[in-house]
């Protein structure tokens, strides 16, 4: 094998040792989550320009080696797609690598694709057709095959030459300084702490509630979340969207009415069932001007659309100029709220902003306009 296999405090403690000098770091993680809430840490691949390594966490119990790597802002830490990575290393380690480099994101602004996939990118700018064979594997299960392990690897064996190609036509395209703020914020560890006041946000059906029942549904959340983190279950095992929503918005005050509510069965309500009706009652306290709201967002009227319209043509010219993908910018539901002057998203933000938000803020504020010249659009 080109690569070690790291499975003791004292070989990792060595491996980091010898890549303390490194300039890159290319970085990803196999887990398992079906069955919990936190996930299962079960391999981490690491690759610089020298050394390889699979280290496996389920037999080391001191990462500190690691941790100072991740926190070594000399080497450059490379990743696709990290955000359930970066999420994993922050709950596992408290701690994430610092500075990073993201793949998918570097291909959606040079144009690639939007959220181009790890192994079309390997294809795309190294040639290499990728196996897919160990897709389904069980990471957590040992010992793991070399056919496991070599594929594994594969994540992080073209990081660096991906990066080092990027990062070039990034530079030579001018769109370096476009997403740096980004890779910045990948480095936050606020971007992944627990914000229980905005869980009822993410519920399917959310849109059927308003008023007390919206509160109850995100006290209910709230109350989920917990309870799935001290079982460490995943959440819909504690209790579905749908069944949730039910309860929000019926408000039963005793067994006999949760019974009727949903899929919720006798057993489950013998369980949970003073939990439940103990959070209904104490979001009657919340005072009705804390309550959660919905966004405030009616249809656009007729002369709104038309601006809609105008600032999707100007966003196709720019993609068109740009060669990018308009998915990978912007979507119509994000440029009608712009309309509406919800003028605070992603497009007016980051990369985004620079390659496109601020022509349209410019075309909303009179500052530059539309026109047909040779048959083409243009704005000035």
């Amino acid at each position: 094998m080109d690569f070690h296999y790291i499975d003791s405090n004292k070989a990792l403690k060595e491996f980091c040792l010898k890549i303390q000098h490194c300039k890159f770091c290319a970085l990803d993680t196999e887990f398992v989550r079906e069955k919990t809430y936190f996930p299962l840490l079960a391999l981490i691949q690491l690759a610089t320009e020298t050394e390889q390594a699979c280290i496996d966490p389920l037999t080391i119990g001191d990462f500190s080696p690691l941790v100072e790597i991740f926190e070594n802002t000399s080497i450059i830490k490379i990743l696709h797609s990290p955000s359930q990575d970066l999420e994993l290393f922050y709950q596992q380690f408290n701690a994430l690598p610092k500075p990073v480099f993201d793949t998918q994101l570097a291909g959606a602004v040079l144009g690639y694709a939007n959220q181009i996939g790890y192994a079309d990118l390997v294809k795309r700018k190294c040639g290499v057709q990728l196996d897919k064979k160990f897709t389904r594997a069980d990471w957590s299960k040992r010992p793991l095959s070399a056919g496991e392990l070599d594929y594994a690897m594969d994540d992080v064996r073209y990081l660096i030459q991906m990066y080092t190609d990027m990062k070039a036509e990034l530079e030579q395209r001018g769109r370096w300084s476009w997403i740096q703020a980004d890779f910045e914020k990948m480095s936050d560890k606020k971007v992944y702490q627990l914000d229980v006041s905005v869980l009822w946000k993410k519920l399917r059906g959310i849109q059927k509630l308003k008023g007390a029942a919206l509160n109850n549904a995100d006290q209910l959340c709230r109350w989920r979340e917990q309870l799935a983190i001290q079982k460490n279950r995943p959440k819909r095992w504690m209790m579905k969207d749908e069944d949730l929503i039910d309860i929000a918005r019926f408000k039963p005050e005793s067994h006999k009415d949760l019974s009727q509510i949903g899929n919720l069965s006798a057993d489950y309500v013998k369980k949970n069932g003073d939990a439940i009706l103990q959070v209904i009652k104490d979001a009657e306290k919340v005072d009705p001007s804390d309550y959660p709201k919905l966004p405030d967002f009616s249809k656009l009227n007729t002369e709104q659309q038309a601006i809609a319209d105008c600032l999707m043509a100007i966003c196709r010219v720019v993609v068109d100029k740009n060669q990018i993908a308009l998915a990978s910018v912007t979507s119509k539901k994000e440029i009608d709220q712009l309309v509406a002057g919800k003028t605070e998203s992603n497009i007016t933000s980051g990369w985004r902003n620079e390659m496109l938000g601020k022509y349209l803020l410019q075309f909303l504020n009179g500052e530059i306009s539309l026109s047909c010249v040779d048959g083409r659009l243009e704005y000035s």
